[in-house]
């Protein structure tokens, strides 16, 4: 089924799926194989801080278009992390003045990969720019839980650098 997020984007025709392009708020996005993502995370460190970086400028960009102040991105968050084939995002603790969060996610893409130790490099890194975007602030993720391991779901850490 496809979002209420969505639905709107395609009324206002800010998404589009044509010509091999897609297009959501004027910014081009593409979508890949979540095996290939997280196949393609050699390094942890890198991968972590490019996808913290540009998911914050993401983030900049859709509030501009999206004529949304921080804290009422907070409401586009999950719509925008689903947007993106990420899986539901579940804000399962938020803590604005201690700029702490705990986040869930439920059928996330590193469903499909079997491993001993967490996989959502990316995720925590794409976490790490919205949440950079929405509390104003230099934030970090730290994934505590994995369903690459066997976990129900994925559990973030959300929270200032040492404040995890």
């Amino acid at each position: 089924m496809i979002s209420g997020f969505l639905k709107k984007l395609l009324f206002a025709r800010q998404f589009s799926m044509i010509d091999g392009k897609i297009e959501v708020l004027g910014k081009r996005h593409v979508m890949l194989p979540s095996d290939l993502l997280f196949s393609i995370q050699s390094s942890k460190e890198e991968i972590y801080t490019v996808s913290k970086k540009k998911s914050l400028e993401n983030m900049k960009y859709l509030g501009s278009k999206l004529g949304a102040s921080q804290e009422s991105m907070l409401n586009n968050i999950k719509n925008i992390y689903e947007t993106f084939g990420l899986g539901p995002l579940e804000l399962a603790d938020l803590k604005n003045k201690q700029k702490q969060a705990v986040v869930v996610i439920r059928g996330s893409p590193s469903a499909s990969v079997h491993a001993k130790e967490p996989q959502c490099i990316l995720i925590s890194g794409i976490l790490a720019g919205m949440f950079s975007y929405f509390f104003a602030q230099d934030i970090d993720v730290e994934e505590k839980k994995c369903s690459a391991t066997g976990a129900l779901f994925c559990e973030f850490n959300v929270g200032k650098r040492g404040k995890k």
